[in-house]
């Protein structure tokens, strides 16, 4: 994970989705099942960091995102887990091309940091369904 300039030790990575009606709602339509692998190889500094998990469609476009949040005091520095983007009937989660992970904020007192904390660091804003996502890279 970057923050501004500095880059800390956690890794998150999408490992595996797909879209399909989610268990628990399945009449609200589709939703999209994804696994991901965080990976930490240092301490953390901040107690918690909050990763954006978002489905796009081939143009980058936001369908959807859903809040990932990673401790510090992790059992073990490798990972595993899944969790669900949706169900949102008004989403087109079925265009869904890819799922990106992006770093949205980092906590260390439970207050998103912002120019009021003097750090000089303000998280970016959440992207919603409709934002284009500037990527880099191969997909």
């Amino acid at each position: 994970m970057i923050r501004g300039d500095r880059t800390y030790p956690l890794t998150a990575k999408i490992t595996n989705w797909e879209v399909k009606p989610h268990p628990q709602v399945p009449e609200r339509g589709n939703a999209v099942h994804y696994a991901y692998r965080l990976t930490r190889t240092g301490t953390l500094p901040e107690t918690m960091v909050q990763i954006e998990a978002c489905a796009v469609d081939s143009a980058d476009v936001v369908l959807l995102c859903d809040t990932i949040s990673v401790h510090q005091t992790p059992e073990t520095p490798v990972e595993d887990r899944d969790s669900w983007i949706g169900p949102g009937s008004d989403s087109h989660l079925s265009r869904t091309a890819r799922v990106v992970v992006i770093p949205d904020q980092m906590l260390d007192d439970g207050h998103a940091h912002d120019p009021k904390d003097h750090d000089g660091y303000t998280p970016p804003r959440r992207p919603g369904p409709g934002d284009k996502l500037r990527t880099f890279g191969a997909r």
